[in-house]
């Protein structure tokens, strides 16, 4: 049996971060965000689902791309407040990298699937500043997952 205070001998291994408090604001505004990123995303699905049925292809990559933009807004809110310990940062940064890459090729094979109405050729179609937009936005995703991994 041990005699005397457990507790004097325990050492503190949860530091004190400080969160910075404009990257805190920052991480607010991510997280209020998510709502009307949400309704969008719900509303872009729904027309989908009622034009093109509940298993097209058009359905299946709504639900990817809203969910991508979902996680990028969500992560970094988490990120930015500090809420995240270090495995939680790792696994966050991990998924929010592999389904922005899922997103990305969804998004290239999407343009190549549509060649006719975009351009001739990939480059063509890339040209329009809606269609490179959205594949900016998975590059962003995996760099956020990037960040968060590393912050």
């Amino acid at each position: 049996m041990i005699e005397g205070n457990l507790n004097e001998y325990r050492q503190d291994n949860h530091e004190n971060k400080s969160v910075n408090p404009i990257a805190a604001a920052a991480g607010v505004a991510c997280f209020i965000l998510v709502l009307p990123a949400a309704i969008i995303g719900l509303l872009e699905f729904l027309d989908y689902f009622y034009s093109n049925g509940p298993f097209s292809l058009w359905t299946f990559n709504s639900i990817i791309y809203t969910v991508s933009t979902l996680m990028i807004l969500i992560g970094s809110g988490l990120s930015l407040t500090g809420a995240l310990n270090d495995t939680m940062k790792m696994g966050l940064g991990g998924t929010l990298i592999a389904f922005s890459f899922i997103d990305l090729t969804r998004r290239i094979s999407s343009i190549n699937e549509q060649l006719g109405w975009y351009g001739d050729n990939f480059f063509e179609a890339i040209q329009w500043g809606w269609v490179h937009e959205q594949m900016e936005l998975s590059f962003l995703g995996m760099l956020v997952g990037i960040f968060i991994m590393t912050r």
